[in-house]
């Protein structure tokens, strides 16, 4: 068993480190908004990653933060 100060800092550490869903709503507009989204420590790192994914973005739209502390769904109806 880890001694209690351990322990606490261990808590402490995996507080810091929760992911969060981060999703933007009318990213990168042609015809229809789009929607990108990541799960992430922070906002940069979620940027970076759909950076990686999509390439230059121009435009980001509305961002969405959610943490990942219960379950969620969302849905993204097609246009035409």
């Amino acid at each position: 068993m880890l001694p209690v100060k351990s322990a606490s800092i261990i808590l402490k550490s995996r507080r810091k480190c929760r992911l969060k869903l981060y999703i933007w709503t009318g990213f990168e507009p042609d015809w229809y908004d789009g929607l990108a989204f990541a799960i992430a420590r922070s906002e940069k790192d979620a940027r970076e990653l759909v950076e990686d994914f999509y390439g230059d973005v121009e435009e980001w739209g509305k961002l969405e933060v959610r943490p990942l502390t219960r379950r969620v769904a969302r849905s993204v109806s097609g246009g035409g």
